[in-house]
């Protein structure tokens, strides 16, 4: 069955790309796939940027389209051949989720969004997804 971990920050979402940066890095290290499925091409243009100066010493090998592997980035709705773990940066949670082995769900804030999370959370609580919470407002600060 899916996990799902929620990530809560207390800032912007320059934060939540760093935070997935972070969480990206962490994967490939475990040789994991990740689909990082964001809300637009800005977004997607923003963290390719991001992965590609994350660390000087570290490469993370990614694109954008779902075809990329191991890290994809995407706004489209269609998975493609991923099944490792999902970061969604999307307000809603996409209908294929649970082919994957893990959903990261981050919050940062903005009311809708937050709201929209707080569904999600409801959403696989209810189906009895096992979940874990991380609140990282300390952490990762603006």
């Amino acid at each position: 069955m899916t996990s799902v971990s929620f990530y809560k920050l207390s800032g912007n979402l320059q934060v939540a790309l760093a935070l997935v940066c972070q969480l990206t890095q962490k994967a490939m290290a475990a040789n994991q796939q990740v689909l990082c499925l964001v809300a637009d091409n800005d977004c997607a243009q923003q963290l390719d940027k991001l992965l590609w100066d994350f660390q000087a010493s570290a490469f993370v090998p990614h694109g954008i389209g779902n075809q990329h592997h191991p890290i994809a980035i995407t706004v489209d709705s269609d998975p493609g051949e991923h099944h490792g773990i999902l970061i969604n940066l999307q307000s809603q949670i996409p209908t294929w989720f649970s082919r994957f082995e893990r959903v990261m769900e981050i919050i940062y804030p903005q009311p809708d969004y937050e709201q929209a999370k707080r569904e999600n959370f409801k959403f696989y609580k209810e189906r009895g997804y096992p979940l874990s919470f991380h609140d990282l407002t300390e952490k990762f600060k603006r």
